[in-house]
């Protein structure tokens, strides 16, 4: 039996079910997607992205990308693989893309350890904050993925990926639902899409509203929005990423009094400020977009509008 799980902390604390863990650690839940390039091409853009965004150097993301997928490719029909994932965005956009790897290489026994709640845990945010016993009890609690779900999560991966905004609306509409988080995931989807009024999106807007309301040292936000935000499994690094999209220009909505966190030091705790350029789009007299521009990927759908 193979075990695929979402992250270290996940894969350290099950080390002794003594069968093999497989640690995935892409971020499908941010940068570009696109099911019209290759492989290749699609690595090389992503590694790109995360390498400006998150300081994460292109060639170690690319060669982690491949050893992950190396394992997956050396994974035998004949194997049981069991998928540890939870309820959130993080989890279900590496969720779908998984099922949708596995499926192509013929692996049909397919397991799911998903669960968004436990007795005595709250808020529970995800399986890392199970102790190492609680979650290898789970093993006796894993699902046989039916033909159904499977089905389910490469069609929404393909939605996810697609450059056009109403796919996804389309998908949730149109196709039948068995996986237990990946609808509420696609419903919530559009909450990170721009407001056409402030042209921020849901996370921005309470990001810059918390800011405003004097919680403005970067750790402190972030555990703030992560309450605000359970189902979105946000990392720091991931809020560190959008809250930078929103210091450029010559009108930057916040600034911040050293550099937010990023790969290679990722205790930074910053304090933030906002502009009163903030200030305008955060009451709708300004527009982000007007102000600082954008150039962020949702899914496969790119945003770009670049302000001189």
């Amino acid at each position: 039996m193979i075990h695929v799980v979402n992250g270290d902390v996940v894969g350290n604390k099950i080390k002794d079910i003594e069968e093999e863990i497989i640690v995935w650690r892409e971020m499908y839940d941010f940068g570009p997607l696109s099911l019209e390039w290759t492989k290749e091409e699609q690595l090389k853009r992503r590694a790109a992205f995360f390498e400006q965004r998150l300081e994460i150097p292109a060639k170690l993301f690319i060669s982690n990308c491949i050893k992950q997928n190396n394992l997956l490719n050396n994974i035998s029909t004949k194997d049981e693989v069991v998928l540890w994932f939870e309820h959130d965005r993080y989890d279900q956009t590496m969720l779908m893309y998984l099922l949708t790897e596995l499926s192509s290489l013929g692996i049909k026994n397919l397991f799911m350890v998903s669960i968004n709640q436990y007795t005595g845990i709250h808020p529970f945010h995800g399986l890392g904050q199970l102790s190492s016993e609680q979650l290898i009890a789970l093993v006796d609690d894993k699902k046989e993925l039916s033909n159904d779900e499977i089905h389910e999560a490469i069609s929404g991966w393909i939605a996810y990926n697609s450059k056009e905004e109403d796919d996804y609306k389309k998908w949730i509409q149109n196709t039948s639902h068995f996986l237990p988080f990946l609808l509420p995931f696609f419903q919530g989807h559009k909450s990170y899409f721009p407001s056409l009024k402030t042209g921020l999106n849901e996370v921005e807007y309470l990001s810059l509203s918390l800011i405003n309301n004097g919680i403005c040292q970067f750790f402190e936000l972030f555990n703030e929005v992560t309450k605000k935000r359970v189902n979105d499994g946000l990392s720091d690094l991931h809020l560190a990423a959008i809250l930078k999209e929103l210091m450029k220009g010559k009108n930057p909505l916040i600034t911040s009094n050293q550099p937010l966190p990023n790969y290679s030091d990722s205790i930074s705790n910053a304090k933030i400020d906002i502009t009163s350029a903030g200030l305008d789009v955060l009451v709708g007299k300004q527009n982000r977009i007007d102000l600082v521009g954008i150039d962020w990927w949702i899914g496969g759908v790119h945003l770009y509008k670049i302000v001189k």
